[in-house]
């Protein structure tokens, strides 16, 4: 998958946000929301 070969990922919006934690890769306590919109952020080091 596109995210597992990245080394920076940014999520925008619900839908994306949603699958991000249901697959693993977000911690729900990591998602911001920002005028009701939750983002997400991965940075692999």
């Amino acid at each position: 998958a596109m995210i597992e070969n990245s080394t920076i990922v940014n999520m925008i919006g619900k839908n994306i946000v949603k699958r991000a934690v249901e697959k693993g890769y977000v911690h729900p306590e990591a998602i911001l929301d920002i005028e009701g919109v939750p983002h997400a952020q991965i940075v692999k080091l």
